[in-house]
């Protein structure tokens, strides 16, 4: 089957289609959107940060950069391979015979790779935002602390998804091993996200002071 991203959708376009009666684009291509807005904004904050900078802080600048850069080309993927892969399900659960199919178990299988991959890519996102809050021009440190908070909750909707999809794999080792593996991602998001707007958070109070 054919499935055509949204990824070139103007955003009233994705808006519309996400608020439809239609499967897709669905949560796994909000997930996939948002943390890409995670590393636009992470993107953007480095890109305006290259003036007046020691080589050491010019050299995170430009690593951020290109991870960021790379991330989001794997969020439009990702979204490509949640739309497929969730009509991969939707076609095996009608030809199953029973729950047990093989066909069916593998699309479920997907369902659940698809949103822990973005998981562990908002996860690497928040990494590479992570110690260049002090190399960021005070003007964006708000929106590198954007870029943080998008990654975050990316992955905690990503989560959400893991669950939903959880019930359906029937195989009792890999569910466990899912959903453990979910479990660890949300909580180092959540940890990176925590540490990494208490540095920007910081950032922004010693440039209030400089103003002062």
């Amino acid at each position: 089957m054919n499935i055509q991203t949204p990824w070139d959708s103007t955003i009233r376009e994705f808006v519309e289609k996400a608020g439809s009666v239609k499967a897709t684009p669905g949560g796994g291509s909000t997930s996939a959107l948002a943390a890409a807005l995670g590393s636009a904004m992470t993107s953007m904050a480095a890109s305006l940060s290259h003036r007046e900078r020691t080589p050491d802080q010019r050299e995170r600048i430009d690593a951020a950069e290109k991870e960021m850069a790379q991330i989001a080309e794997r969020c439009e993927r990702l979204m490509s391979e949640d739309m497929r892969g969730f009509a991969d399900y939707l076609a095996a659960s009608e030809a199953a015979d029973s729950p047990d199919d093989e066909r069916l178990a593998e699309a479920v299988r997907r369902t659940l790779e698809v949103p822990l991959a973005l998981m562990e890519v908002c996860v690497r996102g928040l990494r590479g935002a992570q110690g260049i809050a002090e190399a960021t021009r005070e003007h964006v440190l708000s929106d590198l602390g954007i870029g943080i908070v998008m990654f975050e909750a990316a992955a905690r909707s990503a989560y959400l998804t893991v669950r939903i999809n959880l019930p359906a794999c029937l195989d009792s080792r890999e569910r466990e091993m899912f959903g453990d593996r979910a479990d660890r991602l949300l909580l180092q998001a959540e940890q990176l996200k925590n540490r990494t707007l208490n540095e920007v958070a910081q950032a922004i109070e010693r440039a209030a002071e400089t103003r002062a």
